[in-house]
């Protein structure tokens, strides 16, 4: 039986990278990231831009979306464009090309640099 497979935006990210070590023994994985991502199928592009992002979502059964602007220093522009206008995008991909659930996850800790504290400290791989 074929693994489903499943899309992660923000692979590179501290939760889509957490995401990625645990999923993807279970799954075919694709990320959607703006870097590259080595070690699985990644599209890249800027989901504030859904042409640009939606061959992403071809043949995908789930997608969890990660992706966001999440430093203190975001501009409200950089923050309207990434957050609101790509998760609105995300979300708009993800219904017409058939995508059967979206997993939408987000932390006011992403901006508090929490991932240098422990226990939080032990989760982060720092060599890369």
């Amino acid at each position: 039986m074929a693994k489903k497979r499943v899309l992660i935006t923000g692979m590179s990210g501290l939760i889509g990278g957490l995401a990625q070590r645990q999923l993807e023994e279970a799954y075919e994985l694709r990320a959607l990231n703006r870097s590259v991502v080595e070690g699985v199928d990644c599209v890249q592009a800027d989901i504030a831009h859904l042409t640009a992002i939606l061959p992403a979502f071809e043949d995908v059964d789930t997608v969890v979306h990660l992706a966001a602007i999440a430093t203190a220093g975001a501009t409200w522009p950089q923050i309207l464009q990434a957050n609101l206008i790509g998760t609105y995008n995300v979300f708009e991909a993800a219904r017409r090309c058939g995508a059967k659930r979206v997993v939408y996850a987000s932390s006011g800790a992403t901006i508090s640099n929490c991932e240098l504290a422990m226990p939080y400290g032990g989760l982060v791989d720092r060599s890369h």
